[in-house]
């Protein structure tokens, strides 16, 4: 009976539309002729996907119009079971039917930017004042809200402001999985060893309806362009990716400024009054060769000789970013800097100190700490990416622009599809947020680190 049902949908949709809208009618049907009782609890959507022969996001596509325009009512942490009559939607017989449960836009409750999008799918109904349909893919992990990786952080933030521009649009957004628990446990949020493949995804969402697709790589761990362009004509659909970092062609991308950042760092620290620069880098990365670039600019724009930026340690380590292991490289660089340049005597005045990242800056700081020193009196420290732990920390950082980034990649998509070209790349530049680590005040209070935390594993 099973795969007579998955045959019949699978035909079906290949004449007349979409799988999941044939699912849906499939359902109603048995609805409406009592083959499905209200109250009754439905298969698990992995059973389900089984039963009708599609993949499990068509499964999910389906079962979340339904519960949106009432036939179904999903209950937390029990399942989801047929609708009493008093909640359903007469009449409702296709997935464009108008959404009547859901309330209106000014009035939705808005969800938190900490919700976990793995085990809350991106899934809205279509209706008939929809737009189109944006599927949404990350290349990276985005873990539980409790995660302590950034890049789950920022993936989450892109994702809402997309969205956002999206459903302000008319339009519907739906998230695609690629790391679903069975295929567990994953190193950190970029690793992808043993994840869905990226084509994979992208196939799946245009199967399941899909008319522009974001591609979010916020701390991605490599450059998956020639993976999306083989999985879809970016010629015909629309397709921007967003990044912490320039991607080849042909691929829309929204991207931030590294080195600009980089710029805005060490001229924060000038402005500030520190004469002398140190920039710490325990590791190699490109991203970090560019923020160093963006200091040595600075310097030479200010019109300082170009031995005012000290980059220690003098010579390239060969170690590349471990989260592992950072922050003790980070800890052990700075100690040897602290002595090597004598950091905190200079009769020239307080050096200003840049790390890699927030997380590098912690270990700068707890260092300097243990010395007696105080960040924003004895020397200044900026980091990068404004982690949680950094407003309580009092650390300068220049802060990513994470949701300008969804923000703008949402507009790139909307125009796409009402036939605009062009555009292809779109950089955007951090923000500094200045505190009381360079503040150059009267000394303060050393911030105790005793109860420092491991804070992230970014890349960036």
């Amino acid at each position: 009976m099973a795969s007579d049902t998955a045959s019949q949908i699978k035909s079906s949709a290949t004449a007349n539309g979409h799988a999941y809208q044939r699912i849906e009618e499939d359902i109603r049907a048995k609805v409406r002729d009592g083959r499905l009782p209200a109250g009754t609890m439905l298969a698990s959507r992995h059973k389900l996907a089984k039963q009708y022969g599609v993949a499990l996001t068509t499964a999910q596509h389906a079962i979340a119009n339904l519960v949106a325009d009432g036939t179904l009512e999903s209950i937390d942490r029990r399942g989801t079971f047929v609708a009493h009559p008093h909640r359903s939607v007469t009449g409702a017989t296709t997935a464009t039917t108008t959404v009547v449960s859901e309330p209106a836009p000014e009035t939705r409750e808005p969800r938190s930017l900490l919700e976990p999008i793995r085990h809350a799918p991106l899934i809205r109904p279509m209706t008939e004042s929809t737009v189109a349909s944006l599927g949404i893919v990350a290349t990276s992990l985005i873990d539980q809200a409790a995660s302590p990786d950034v890049g789950s952080l920022w993936a989450r933030q892109a994702i809402r402001a997309l969205e956002e521009v999206f459903a302000a649009a008319g339009g519907t957004t739906y998230f695609f999985d690629r790391y679903p628990d069975e295929r567990g446990p994953y190193d950190h949020g970029i690793d992808d060893s043993n994840a869905i493949s990226m084509g994979e995804a992208i196939r799946s969402l245009r199967e399941n309806g899909a008319e522009a697709l974001a591609v979010v790589g916020l701390c991605d761990g490599r450059d998956v362009s020639d993976e999306i362009v083989a999985a879809v004509d970016v010629d015909s659909v629309p397709v921007v990716y967003i990044s912490w970092h320039e991607m080849r062609p042909p691929v829309a991308q929204v991207f931030y400024d590294s080195r600009y950042a980089g710029y805005q760092a060490a001229q924060h620290l000038l402005r500030k009054g520190y004469r002398r620069l140190a920039f710490l880098a325990p590791f190699q990365e490109s991203w970090l060769q560019e923020r160093i670039d963006g200091a040595r600019d600075a310097v030479r724009h200010a019109g300082l000789p170009e031995s005012t930026l000290v980059v220690f340690p003098r010579k390239p380590l060969p170690e590349r970013y471990d989260p592992d292991r950072v922050r003790a490289w980070t800890y052990a660089t700075a100690k040897q800097a602290f002595a090597e340049y004598n950091l905190f005597a200079d009769p020239a005045g307080p050096w200003g100190i840049i790390a890699p990242n927030d997380f590098t800056a912690y270990a700068i700081q707890q260092a300097a700490t243990e010395a007696g020193e105080t960040a924003g009196s004895d020397y200044g420290l900026i980091g990068f990416d404004d982690e949680p732990l950094s407003c309580s920390l009092g650390l300068t950082t220049v802060r990513p622009p994470i949701e300008a980034m969804g923000e703008e990649a949402g507009r790139l998509l909307l125009r796409a599809l009402g036939g605009e070209k062009g555009g292809l790349q779109v950089r955007l530049r951090s923000q500094i947020i200045p505190r009381a680590s360079t503040s150059l005040g009267p000394a303060a209070p050393a911030k105790t680190l005793s109860s420092l935390r491991r804070v992230s594993t970014s890349r960036s």
